[in-house]
This record gives C-alpha cells, sequence and structure tokens, in this order.
C-alpha cells in the first residue's frame, strides 16, 4: 500500500497545514509546534511525509543559472581554461536561448576595449548576439562565409548585431561558406571586402564558435552540402566542424583539400587565436564538442547540462599531435 493510501484525511489536513506555515508563511518548525501544541521533530516528520505523498511538491526554477561545481569538473575534465555549464528548461530553442545567454554574459564580462573579436555562424550564436545588450568597444569580424539562405540566422546578422552592441567596426563577408572548386574560391578570397576582413583573422583575440554534428547529424553546414560531398567527407570519418574546420572523432583534421574550397578561417589561424570560445548545447552534440576539444582548438566551452554530463563520462584523450 502506498504512503497515499495510508493517510487519512486529518493527517493530511495537518500535514497541509504544517506545510503551509513553514513553506509559504516562513514560519520555523519551531514556532509550528508551539502553535499546533506539536514537538519539533513531529513537525519535521509531518513536513517530510507532505513531501513523499505528494501534499508538498518543490519546483527548481534553476534555468539559465550557471552550475558551478559542473563547471569546475568539465574544465578540468576537458583541460580547458574555463568551462560554464548552464541550467537548462524547455524546448530546443529555449535551451539555444539559455546558452546564448550565458555566452552573452560571458563576452560582456571579459572583452576588453581593442579586443578583435571573430564571430562563426549558428542558432545557439544567433541566440547569444540577441542577448549581448552593452560589449566594450571591439572590432567584430565574420569568420566565415554564409551557410544556407536563412537571413536571420546567417553569419553577416550576427556580426552586425555584435557590433551594434561593441560599438565597433564590422567586417562581414558577403560569400558563400563552400563554393563550388578552389579556383572559385581563390578569385572571391581576391574580391576587396572579402579579403579586408580574412586579413583580420590572424589579428583575432576572442573567437566564438558553435559546434556542428556530423553523428548524429545536426549541421547546418553538412545540410547546405552536396550529396557528393557529404558522402565523401563522412568516409573520411568526419565528427565534427566547427568554423566550417572538419575534424574526425580523435580531433585530427579532416578534408584539407575540401577546405581550399572554404571561404573561412584556416585552422592554423583558429589555433593561434589566444581564446577560443565554442558555444553548444545539447546531449546529441556532446562527441562532436570532445572531438574538437582533443584538435586542441577551444580554451573555452559555455553548454548546458544535459551536455554536460554525456561528456563527464567520457574519457578525454590527448588533444590531436599533444
Amino acid at each position: 500500500m502506498s504512503d497515499t493510501a495510508k493517510v487519512t484525511a486529518a493527517e493530511r489536513r495537518l500535514m497541509a497545514t504544517v506545510a503551509r506555515r513553514f513553506y509559504i508563511d516562513d514560519v520555523s518548525k519551531v514556532e509550528i509546534a508551539k502553535e499546533l501544541g506539536l514537538s519539533r521533530f513531529k513537525i519535521a516528520r509531518l513536513l517530510e511525509q507532505a513531501k513523499s505523498t505528494g501534499v508538498v511538491t518543490i519546483t527548481l526554477r534553476d534555468a539559465g543559472y550557471v552550475d558551478d561545481v559542473m563547471s569546475a569538473q568539465l574544465s578540468a575534465h576537458m583541460r580547458l581554461r574555463e568551462a560554464i555549464v548552464v541550467e537548462t528548461l524547455g524546448t530546443d530553442a529555449q535551451v539555444r536561448s539559455q546558452v546564448g545567454a550565458a555566452a552573452a554574459t560571458l563576452l560582456t564580462e571579459t572583452l576588453h576595449p581593442g579586443d578583435v573579436l571573430g564571430l562563426a555562424w549558428g542558432r545557439t550564436l544567433t541566440a547569444m548576439t540577441e542577448h549581448l545588450t552593452s560589449l566594450p568597444p571591439v572590432s567584430v569580424v565574420q569568420l566565415t562565409g554564409a551557410v544556407g539562405s536563412d537571413l536571420a540566422e546567417s553569419p553577416v546578422e550576427v556580426v552586425r548585431k555584435a557590433s551594434l552592441s561593441a560599438g565597433g567596426k564590422a567586417h562581414a563577408i558577403f560569400a558563400p561558406l563552400v563554393v563550388e572548386d578552389a579556383a572559385t574560391a581563390a578569385a572571391l578570397r581576391r574580391q576587396t571586402d572579402v579579403a579586408a576582413a580574412m586579413r583580420l583573422f590572424t589579428q583575432v583575440t576572442v573567437a566564438v564558435v558553435a559546434v556542428g554534428s556530423w553523428d548524429p547529424p545536426i549541421s547546418q553546414f553538412r545540410e547546405v552540402m552536396s550529396d557528393a560531398d557529404r558522402a565523401e567527407l563522412a568516409a573520411r570519418g568526419v565528427q565534427a566542424e566547427v568554423a566550417g574546420i572538419l575534424i574526425d572523432r580523435h580531433g585530427r583534421l579532416v578534408g584539407e583539400d575540401f577546405a581550399e574550397r572554404c571561404l573561412s578561417i584556416s585552422a592554423q589561424e583558429l589555433g593561434r587565436v589566444p581564446r577560443v570560445i565554442a558555444v553548444a548545447a545539447g546531449a546529441d552534440k556532446a562527441e562532436a564538442v570532445l572531438a574538437v576539444a582533443r584538435s586542441g582548438l577551444l580554451s573555452s566551452l559555455v553548454t548546458d547540462r544535459a551536455l554536460a554530463e554525456v561528456v563527464l563520462q567520457e574519457p578525454f584523450d590527448h588533444p590531436a599531435g599533444g
């Protein structure tokens, strides 16, 4: 027989009275005991019984808050300079918004005047820019060409919104991320505006990137590739992508010949950026995040509890080549 079935109506009323006084009226157990002529131990038992029988249910509304303990654990496990793990709740879009807000707070608190902020693209980065209110005066540069046709999630729009918050200059790349061949990519790189933006890659001091997963497939970049390219790169073992850079599960670069067709920061250039912050959410992206971290390209990670819990259960090998 369950605890609920054993409770009489009188006992349930007493539990409700004690719970209301304690949880809602904020009266101490000692005071409640005096009021009802009971011992404080009896009051404690009634409160426990109220929870076990469902008279009292407790909801912790902590979405968006940072779990400092898990953040420290994740940072140590992945050998990162910093990690921020956010409690999240709701739909995928709401989770991205909560993680994006944490990334926006991190930038607001840690960027310095004169920094050059490099931004890639992705739904979580789009969510991040929605929460940017005031950045120090920094220049903002787009790290990749555009992916897809949704202007709301375009890297150009991400850079524009961030630069408005910073009051600095925006350096956009008005060209696609991937083109048909290396010759076309080389010609686009010589275009004045594109060349000016790409020259700034060596000056970026802080880069913020999203992480795309190939297995399972959660990648906007992967979605816009041709079937032939997608099949060939998958056969080479691509696990993840970041700023157009393709990586296998061990953290090794994949498809460096394919990179010649891309308008984006190179792995070598990204590796020289002093601070690279990945922003990713969802347990399904855990293996991709691990792959990118193993490449040695990341220094920081902003994520949610669901992804962090999976990563903490996985062994973290030395970064590729480390």
